[in-house]
């Protein structure tokens, strides 16, 4: 797919780095890559940027569960009471009803927002307009009209709430591991529950207890390797955004090359996988809804390092065969890796 079009149904497909549908409110820019029309009802997926001093004034969702990862920049993060200043890599949890709002503390502040439980992108529709450009306008300033605020509050999935912003709050500490249950939490860069298969290091910075089983984030690091098996899952959809590196993906019988900020939508049916190809390769993937997340617990054994190992770990494939039963994983194949080669 190319320039701002979305396909309107639940299907496989690709947004390259910057595409979407963009939308400028109050200095910023809201580029959406995944609508709930787009994957079933069950995600949405919306990439916000702007200039120092962009304000989204505090808010609460009725429905939606919201999480916010920094890609550059700096966001000043108000959230249910407290402060966090959020940089490149952070992560912050937001379940319905929690009131948050933010301030981007940089020139180029980029965000990752994706959301279950109600439509965000419809919120971002009526508080801004269709915009042909592909970066934040030049002013980060601008306030959205208040006859916005009031067609958004009425139209969709948002209350404003006049209390003042948190300047004086009390600091909101990052957490190493995702809590038990669901809460407001933020998880600093490299942190989160760490795992690792071979030579891939997964961290969750959500699991299904923090989104009442909505979904779950987990981030992927790992050097080259060779290809994942096909297979599809029959219950849940993938996303997959990269953030370094390079990657093959493959998915309803196509090659992809994957690079940094490219997004893939591939909905429950679809034969897909993967291979890593750059020496340090990083990337997303959120999983709707979220009971897909034993597989990891299987496959992998706790690890306590910040980067994947030099010499592999042993890849546990077999404990997912002995309880393939258990998992939304349908294999498609010879499930057995192919030879390594040089790359």
């Amino acid at each position: 797919m190319t320039g701002n079009e979305l396909p309107g149904v639940k299907r496989s497909y690709l947004i390259r780095a910057g595409e979407g549908q963009r939308l400028t409110f109050g200095g910023e820019l809201a580029t959406v890559v995944a609508r709930n029309e787009d994957t079933g009802g069950l995600l949405e997926v919306i990439f916000l940027s702007g200039g120092k001093g962009a304000t989204f004034p505090l808010h609460r969702h009725k429905a939606a569960h919201e999480s916010l990862y920094v890609l550059d920049g700096q966001l000043e993060l108000w959230i249910d009471g407290k402060r966090a200043l959020l940089s490149r890599n952070d992560y912050a949890n937001i379940p319905a009803g929690v009131i948050h709002g933010y301030q981007m503390q940089s020139h180029r502040t980029q965000v990752l927002s994706w959301s279950v439980g109600s439509s965000l992108a419809q919120m971002y529709s009526l508080l801004g307009e269709p915009y042909p450009g592909h970066v934040h306008p030049e002013s980060g300033s601008s306030e959205i009209a208040a006859a916005f605020f009031g067609k958004a509050q009425a139209n969709s999935d948002v209350e404003f709430v006049s209390e003042t912003i948190y300047s004086s709050a009390q600091t909101l500490s990052p957490v190493a591991m995702p809590p038990k249950g669901v809460e407001a939490y933020v998880i600093e860069a490299g942190e989160g529950e760490r795992m690792i298969a071979g030579s891939d290091l997964f961290a969750f910075l959500a699991h299904q207890g923090n989104t009442s089983g909505q979904f779950i984030s987990v981030t992927t690091l790992g050097p080259p390797g060779d290809r994942i098996p096909d297979h599809f899952h029959e219950k849940h959809t993938e996303t997959f955004f990269c953030f370094e590196g390079k990657m093959t993906m493959w998915a309803d019988g196509k090659e992809i090359s994957f690079l940094p900020g490219d997004f893939l939508h591939v909905p429950a049916g679809t034969v897909h996988s993967y291979r890593i190809d750059a020496p340090f390769t990083r990337f997303m993937g959120v999983l709707a809804p979220g009971l897909f997340e034993p597989f990891f617990r299987i496959m992998c054994d706790p690890y306590d390092g910040y980067i994947f190992p030099l010499e592999p770990r042993p890849f546990r494939f077999d404990r997912v065969m002995q309880r393939l039963g258990e998992l939304d994983l349908k294999l498609v194949g010879d499930p057995r890796p192919a030879p390594a080669t040089q790359r």
